[in-house]
């Protein structure tokens, strides 16, 4: 394996005979810095070693001692509030459905993501074993990117559980206005969005976007 430094993206790029993989210098840091505080191991973090082949051998060291200490807990995202994580540990423990918004973690503004935002929380297999979403009915799942979250909604109850405190719903506007099939349009902040064949189904999106209805428009 071969780990070269490009500083100009600030990146460590690893390669081996047939594989090529990067990993930002600001991970790694901080990854270490999580490691070592939850281990207490011998390895003292520094920020002027940010970006270093030397870090990165710290980092890879301080993965083996989590794997030979087989870590049972949920490895979060540095950037995690505590009380989201509280919440995505209730619900991967209760197996309850819950219903993410992703957005900006420095404002709060919603993304507006529809796709592997409602199911059931689980965890990855590896080392570090990181927060997983679970479609209904399905036994693997894509990562959380728990950071990211700015709002979470019981599926069941509709209740918001948490959110940003700067939390910045998008204003939504539904106008007719035909184009070939489509027949209806969603404007976001006054902005085109999104094209639908039909009032019912505009209506249905603006619904789960806005956390009102918990099945993801077809």
């Amino acid at each position: 394996m071969n780990i070269t430094v490009n500083p100009q993206q600030e990146l460590f790029i690893v390669s081996a005979d047939r594989w090529v993989s990067t990993m930002g210098f600001d991970y790694v840091f901080r990854q270490l810095k999580q490691l070592v505080a939850i281990l207490n191991l011998p390895i003292t973090v520094r920020e002027d070693e940010k970006g270093t082949v030397r870090q990165y051998a710290d980092y890879q060291r301080a993965l083996d001692e989590a794997r030979k200490a087989n870590l049972s807990v949920t490895w979060f995202h540095p950037d995690t509030p505590i009380e989201v994580r509280r919440i995505l540990e209730r619900y991967r423990k209760s197996g309850k459905p819950l219903r993410l918004f992703y957005g900006d973690k420095e404002t709060g503004r919603d993304w507006l993501e529809e796709s592997d935002v409602v199911g059931t929380v689980a965890r990855s297999c590896g080392v570090l074993k990181v927060p997983i979403l679970l479609a209904k009915g399905e036994s693997w799942g894509v990562s959380i990117l728990d950071h990211c979250i700015v709002k979470l909604v019981d599926v069941e109850s509709r209740k918001e559980l948490w959110a940003h405190p700067k939390y910045q719903p998008p204003a939504m506007e539904i106008v007719a206005e035909r184009q070939g099939r489509y027949t209806h349009a969603v404007y976001v902040d006054g902005v085109i969005h999104a094209r639908f064949t039909s009032y019912a189904k505009a209506a249905q999106w603006v619904a789960f976007m806005a956390g009102e209805c918990m099945e993801a428009p077809q």
